[in-house]
């Protein structure tokens, strides 16, 4: 059976004894952070007392370095008096057990792969998403990269879809370049009522837009807390009404924008607008 590189690595190890101990540096547990990329680069740190011999570290760069796949070997030297115990004698007590520094010692133990958690973390539940019945069938519009015709797309299907008699919404989530009210034509401030965003109106559409707050020129720089705020508001505290379809542009890519969506509300279709 073929060994890994983090096993034939792991073997080598343990066949270098610490005099200090009298047993291999892996179950004197002098060798931790060991980690590999695939491309065959090493780095492990070492930790040695002031009665350990300096020439191990030697040693070990030279052993892996002889290791089938190893392209490069980076040792990193730390105090290991934490880590050191004396051996029981006639007068001493024992020594207290040392202080795990990564896993358990022993030549069979697996070494981690750079980049990879070395112990799983408990992941924070993703929210959950609210159901907004009064908006019919929610449909993102999106593409892979900007200028392929998106928010064309958008504009063009909510006028369509009006025009055959349904009521539609179309929100402008591409914040980055909220163009949808130069597509339709519309300026102006939303107004506010009873706390409720009044959305604008075009040809039989009801829109919202973040350009509808800011002014046209005006550059904007947004975060990923933001974005979500934004999106949510413009779900929430936008008087919309009873839709059939709504309609939403969202921004080239994948990112802050198309996540904060799926986890605000629930989508019934996506269409992606590209280029042959």
């Amino acid at each position: 059976m073929t060994l890994t590189l983090q096993e034939r690595i792991s073997d080598v190890l343990s066949r270098i004894r610490s005099k200090r101990v009298g047993t291999n540096i892996l179950e004197a547990d002098m060798v931790s952070e060991v980690a590999t990329t695939v491309d065959g680069k090493v780095r492990l740190s070492v930790f040695l007392t002031a009665d350990d011999d300096a020439a191990v570290v030697r040693e070990i760069r030279q052993a892996i370095q002889q290791v089938e796949g190893v392209t490069d070997v980076r040792v990193d030297v730390k105090d290991g008096s934490a880590n050191a115990g004396a051996a029981p004698g006639r007068d001493a007590a024992p020594a207290a057990p040392p202080v795990a520094r990564g896993p358990q010692s022993g030549a069979s133990r697996t070494l981690p792969v750079m980049g990879q958690t070395a112990s799983p973390r408990a992941t924070p539940p993703a929210p959950t998403p609210v159901a907004y019945p009064g908006l019919g069938n929610i449909i993102a519009i999106s593409s892979g990269k900007g200028g392929v015709g998106k928010s064309t797309v958008a504009t063009n299907l909510a006028i369509a879809l009006a025009r055959q008699g349904a009521r539609v919404g179309l929100m402008d989530a591409d914040i980055y370049g909220p163009n949808i009210p130069r597509m339709m034509g519309v300026t102006g401030q939303p107004p506010v009522e009873r706390e409720k965003i009044i959305p604008l109106n075009a040809h039989g559409v009801k829109l919202m837009s973040l350009g509808f707050m800011i002014d046209r020129d005006q550059p904007a720089i947004w975060r990923g807390p933001i974005i979500m705020k934004i999106i949510t508001q413009f779900l929430r505290d936008v008087q919309w009404g009873e839709l059939d379809y709504f309609l939403v542009d969202m921004p080239p890519g994948t990112g802050d924008a198309q996540l904060s969506l799926v986890q605000a509300t629930t989508i019934h279709g996506a269409l992606i607008v590209t280029t042959p």
